[in-house]
Order: structure tokens, then sequence, then C-alpha cells
């Protein structure tokens, strides 16, 4: 089953190292440089607290901060970015991962496995999808995932998309990704 949700959403997800370089990132490298910055001096991740706005300066827009919710786990969008909305046809702030999709049942199986697994693991994420459930199969997105702390566990991810042509792959913006492992 969840093979076959995964190749219905039609998304791709590679798992890099917290400590991976952030050059490595492509387009991303400074958003993930500027995390990378904030981890805390005894090595714990960054929290949500330790950004502000004009952080995103040249990401804005782009930007998504989902919560965590656990028994059950959940993922809840706090923040979704007036250009994703465009993107996507649908403001997810305030909304539950793929709520608002063809088949919301299929990010549960998928996404939220992903999310849930970034949680227990923490890594960097990287993600490559095109938007057919949200009826926009002609829009192709690359975003990076990073997990932040509440100082005990992962409570949010900050996440970053860019919209990419359709021919366009994923070697082709982050040539020298860091991925060690797919999801």
């Amino acid at each position: 089953m969840y093979r076959d949700a995964r190749e219905k959403i039609n998304w791709r997800y590679g798992l890099c190292r917290l400590d991976a370089a952030p050059d490595g990132f492509g387009p991303f490298a400074d958003l993930v440089r500027l995390w990378a910055d904030r981890f805390g001096d005894d090595g714990a991740l960054p929290a949500r607290a330790d950004f502000d706005f004009f952080d995103f300066r040249g990401w804005w827009g782009t930007i998504a901060i989902a919560e965590f919710e656990q028994n059950p786990f959940d993922v809840r969008f706090v923040l979704w970015g007036t250009k994703l909305a465009q993107w996507w046809g649908v403001d997810y702030t305030n909304k539950r991962l793929g709520e608002k999709a063809l088949d919301p049942e299929l990010w549960q199986q998928v996404e939220s496995k992903y999310f849930e697994s970034m949680v227990a693991d923490p890594f960097i994420g990287i993600v490559l999808g095109h938007l057919d459930q949200h009826e926009r199969p002609f829009i192709k997105v690359i975003g990076v995932d990073l997990p932040l702390s509440d100082g005990t566990c992962v409570k949010h991810v900050l996440s970053a998309h860019i919209k990419i042509e359709n021919n366009e792959t994923l070697e082709d913006h982050l040539p020298n990704a860091p991925i060690y492992g797919t999801f």
C-alpha cells in the first residue's frame, strides 16, 4: 500500500545528514547555512524561536513551517508562504498535511511517515514532486526540510521550495546533494 501511495503522489524524498555541508544544497545553500549556524553550543537543533522573519529575506513567500503533533502523530502547517499558496492553489496555514489534496489519505501514508521518521531520527530532507494532487501537474517543485527542536525533540520543520521546469531534475539543481538515503 505504501509503495502504491508513493507512486500516486509523484514525489521523491532524499535524506541528508544534519551536518551535511550547506554547499551541497545548491539553491538552498544559504538557507541550510543559516539553519546550521543556529545550532546550540551543545549541538542541539535550532528552535523555531531562533529565527526572525528578516532572516528569510529572499525566501519570503516560499517558506512553510509545520508543527508536529503527537499521540496521534499529525502535521499541521502554522505558516504557508504566499508563493506556495499560488503554486499549490491553496493556503495550508492552520491546515493538516494534505488536507486539501485530491486524496488526503495518500499524504498521511507517505509524507506524514516521512516527517514521523524525521522526528524519530532527525535528518535534512530534500523533496521533489509535481503538484498533481492539487490539480496542478504542470507545476514541479524542489524543497528542503530542516528540522527544528523544542529543546528535547523535533517539534517543527522549516521548509522552503523552488519551482522548476517539468523537464528539470533534482540533479540539475542539486548536483552535489549529500543524500545518503531515500524514503
